[in-house]
């Protein structure tokens, strides 16, 4: 168990440091990527699997880029797995889960991601305004 959730770390951190290199307009700084990798290695295996198996490429990337370090802690911690697939399946607006993902409280993306009706969860993920 352990060696499987050292090869998920070092997959989605070298994902994060070299598959973004060419889209974004701004590099991580090491600061930046060192906190995510507290976050991920915080992460329990099942919700490493589910966003490793389960998410569409371009959420994971907005997921592991953009989030607030402490908020991609709560994602990898606390969430239900079917709810952690759901905020990261096809169909789902990158730029709203950019949103959930840097401005929420931490208490309310837990609540979102333990207690929501998937269904409702999509719906608010992919047609919400994020404006």
């Amino acid at each position: 168990m352990m060696h499987f959730k050292a090869i998920i770390s070092l997959y989605l951190v070298a994902y994060v440091s070299c598959g973004t290199t060419l889209i974004r307009n701004r590099r991580q700084t090491s600061n930046e990527v060192a906190t995510r990798i507290v976050a991920v290695s915080k992460a329990k295996p099942e919700l490493l699997s589910t966003a490793v198996s389960q998410a569409d490429p371009g959420l994971l990337r907005v997921a592991l880029t953009d989030a607030d370090p402490k908020l991609l802690e709560v994602a990898l911690t606390q969430a239900i797995p079917e709810l952690l697939g759901t905020a990261l399946t096809e169909g789902v607006n990158g730029d709203n889960l950019r949103v959930a993902l840097t401005k929420a409280r931490p208490d309310t993306l837990a609540t979102a991601l333990t207690k929501a009706d998937a269904d409702l969860l999509f719906a608010a993920l992919a047609e919400a305004n994020p404006d």
